[in-house]
């Protein structure tokens, strides 16, 4: 009967020591989950995010040229091997970014995500070694749809993904980044340097830069491999007024500045390519550029947000699936006091607010 009882003993306190192992080897993934908020009435999620997800350990072993290296580095990394099953897409994204000073002398950026009407999340960062930021990931490129989502606790899993899929956001150092696709050739630079995809750049850039500057440095370091072999350029902006546009021809990184004071982006290059392209937003474009012009780039956020309601995209009847396309997500990033403010899917009477520091 002893013995009976110093092997239970024993059992037992085996399973306590695994079950304890298990939870600090995975305390920040568990952490991580139970901080998801859900309002599945409006499809948003908010995260805060708790796990060290290792950004730098990533870049020094050479970091991912394409989204199934990131998702295997997750699956290593982040959740020691367990599976995740994350099919990561990014569907035609029909987008539209501007820029402009505020009447007291502050900045804003605005940014439209035109794309399939789906649930999204809004995610609080706070690494060590980096800035925070709030960033939006749209959940469909992380296999989440209409049957699954990440409401219950069970289907939260890939959740733990998430810093690595931005589309767009904005640091405490008031550094802001969107990203617009290009209907043109793929972008693979092969300069012999570390690889990154178009989300993990503007992970990068969230993470590692305090200016427009400073970004342009980051990402003339790593050879841009664009997302789901696509090809886009990404508007950047900063709390001291500066803003740019980078696009990728070849191996060739291209900056585009201001032009009279004013910046905005849409579906094409703003520069001379030396291929044919199909260029689309150009009707978007000129409205921004209009706007902009007859207001010498000054405006409110209130001012901010109508004109990204006015290049909003009201949608498309439902495809052969089911899928409507649509302005997802209007977002103006305050960048003085670094803030999303967002409307969703064009209800534009409800402005959700994300400090980057609350």
């Amino acid at each position: 009967m002893k013995k009976s009882k110093k092997i239970i003993l024993a059992v037992v306190c085996v399973l306590l020591v695994v079950v304890g192992g298990l939870l600090i080897a995975f305390q920040g993934v568990l952490r991580t989950l139970l901080n998801v908020e859900p309002d599945p009435v409006n499809g948003i999620y908010t995260i805060d995010y708790a796990a060290d997800y290792k950004l730098q350990q990533l870049l020094e072993e050479g970091g991912a040229e394409n989204e199934e290296e990131l998702v295997q580095y997750i699956l290593r990394i982040m959740l020691k091997g367990l599976p995740i099953p994350v099919q990561y897409e990014i569907p035609e994204l029909a987008c539209s970014t501007f820029f402009a000073e505020t009447p007291e002398g502050g900045y804003i950026m605005g940014r439209n995500l035109d794309n399939q009407k789906t649930d999204l999340a809004v995610v609080r960062t706070n690494p060590k070694d980096g800035y925070s930021s709030v960033s939006v990931v749209n959940l469909s490129f992380l296999s989440y749809s209409e049957t699954l989502t990440p409401e219950k606790l069970l289907n939260r899993l890939n959740t733990v993904a998430t810093p690595f899929f931005p589309l767009d956001g904005v640091n405490e150092k008031g550094l802001a980044v969107g990203v617009l696709q290009l209907q043109a050739p793929p972008t693979h630079q092969d300069n012999g340097k570390a690889d990154i995809g178009t989300t993990l750049a503007i992970r990068i850039l969230l993470d590692k830069a305090a200016t427009v500057e400073e970004a342009i440095e980051l990402l003339g370091a790593y050879d841009m491999h664009a997302s789901a072999n696509g090809c886009y350029h990404l508007q950047i902006s900063d709390a001291a007024g500066n803003s740019v546009v980078v696009s990728y021809v070849g191996n060739e990184m291209i900056v585009t500045e201001k032009e009279n004071g004013i910046i905005a982006a849409t579906n094409f290059y703003l520069h001379d390519v030396p291929f044919e392209y199909e260029k689309q937003g150009e009707d978007r474009y000129a409205v921004l550029r209009q706007t902009l012009t007859e207001k010498n780039a000054i405006l409110n956020r209130e001012e901010g947000m109508d004109l990204l309601q006015s290049v909003s995209f009201e949608g498309t009847p439902p495809d052969e699936e089911g899928r409507v396309y649509c302005t997802q997500w209007s977002s103006v990033y305050d960048l003085t006091n670094p803030t999303l403010y967002m409307c969703v899917d064009q209800k534009y009477d409800t402005v959700y607010t994300y400090p980057v520091i609350e």
